[in-house]
């Protein structure tokens, strides 16, 4: 079981989880949130047209 914080700018993680792996918590919790990016942008991002 591992246990960790991960603070990205002004939001802190608490990372509980038991798994089998080689990875640290840190990597896949960051790919995760690129993952979920690049799927659902933030709204005004790829909206290159203004009115």
């Amino acid at each position: 079981m591992e246990q960790q914080e991960i603070t990205l700018g002004q939001v802190t993680y608490q990372v509980s989880r038991v798994y089998a792996g080689t990875r640290p918590a840190s990597e896949l919790v960051a790919e995760r949130l690129v993952k979920r990016l690049a799927e659902n942008p933030p709204f005004d991002e790829g909206h290159t047209k203004v009115v």
